[in-house]
C-alpha cells in the first residue's frame, strides 16, 4: 500500500522551493517528493505506535492526512499552552492534536502535540522514519457518528459499496449538510451503478427527513444531474415530486 489514498494535484518543484524561501526551512525531501505526487491529501495509512498513552488509546495515534504546502500550519493559537523551543511545521490536525516537523536538530523530528493535555513526544527522528512506521487498522464503523469528518473521509475512501451505505446512513442527521450532500453527489457522479443506486437512497433519506435543512439549489441540481442520466428514471421521477410537493 502506497503513501497517498487521494489527494490534489501535484506541488511544483518552483512552488516548494518558494515555500522554503520564505519560511527559511528547509522540508524533508521525503516530504518534497510526496508533495510532488499530490500537494497534499488522505493517507493509505491511519496509525503510528508511541511510546506513551495519548488521548487515542494506549499504544497508537491516528492520523489521516498529509498537509499540501498551503496548509503547513507554524504559528498556531494553542502554542502559547506549550513552549516548545525552536521552530515547529504541523502537517496534520484533528482539534487540539497536531504532528509536525520540530527544527530543533539539524534534520528535523516529528513529534505529536496534544495542546488540550499538554502532552509532547517524540514519535520519530525523522520525517522518513515516521512514513515508514505507519499502518493501517481499520476503524469501528459503528463510532462513526463521533468520528471528526477528515477521519470519515478516509474511511468513505477505502470503503466498499456496503460499508459506503453503513458509514454514511449512520451520518443522515450529519449537521454539515454541504459536506454530506457532497458525499452523496460524489456517489451519484461514480462510474458503477451501485454507488450511484446508494447515492440514490441516500438523497432520498435526506429529502424526506431533512427537507429544510437541505440547500434547494442543490438538490435541484442533483435531481436534474440524475434525470440526464437516467439513473433509476422510476425511483428519480419518486424523488422530484416528493421535492416539488
Amino acid at each position: 500500500m502506497g503513501v497517498w489514498l487521494r489527494g490534489r494535484k501535484p506541488a511544483s518543484e518552483h512552488s516548494i522551493v518558494a515555500w522554503e524561501q520564505e519560511h527559511e526551512l528547509v522540508l524533508p525531501t521525503l516530504y518534497k517528493e510526496l508533495l510532488s505526487v499530490h500537494d497534499g491529501g488522505l493517507l493509505a495509512k491511519n496509525h503510528f505506535s508511541v511510546s506513551e498513552p495519548t488521548s487515542y488509546g494506549l499504544a497508537d495515534a491516528e492520523i489521516y492526512t498529509l498537509a499540501g504546502l498551503a496548509e503547513l500550519q507554524m504559528a498556531i493559537p494553542q502554542e502559547d499552552d506549550v513552549d516548545l523551543p525552536g521552530r515547529q511545521v504541523y502537517f496534520h490536525q484533528d482539534g487540539d492534536r497536531y504532528i509536525g516537523l520540530d527544527y530543533q536538530t539539524d534534520a528535523p523530528r516529528v513529534i505529536y502535540v496534544d495542546f488540550e493535555t499538554l502532552q509532547t513526544l517524540v514519535v520519530a527522528e525523522s520525517f522518513a522514519a515516521f512514513i515508514d512506521s505507519l499502518y493501517f487498522s481499520p476503524f469501528p464503523v459503528e463510532s462513526v457518528p463521533r468520528y471528526p469528518l477528515v477521519k470519515v473521509e478516509q474511511m468513505l475512501a477505502l470503503a466498499n459499496v456496503a460499508k459506503t451505505l453503513q458509514i454514511l446512513e449512520l451520518l443522515e442527521d450529519c449537521e454539515d449538510k454541504s459536506w454530506y450532500l457532497a458525499r452523496i453527489d460524489g456517489l451519484l457522479h461514480s462510474e458503477e451503478s451501485p454507488y450511484q443506486q446508494i447515492g440514490v437512497t441516500l438523497l432520498e433519506n435526506q429529502i424526506f427527513y431533512f427537507r429544510r435543512k437541505l440547500d434547494e439549489s442543490r438538490v435541484t441540481a442533483m435531481l436534474e444531474w440524475l434525470e440526464s442520466q437516467h439513473i433509476w428514471p422510476e425511483k428519480v421521477a419518486e424523488l422530484r415530486k416528493e421535492w416539488e410537493d
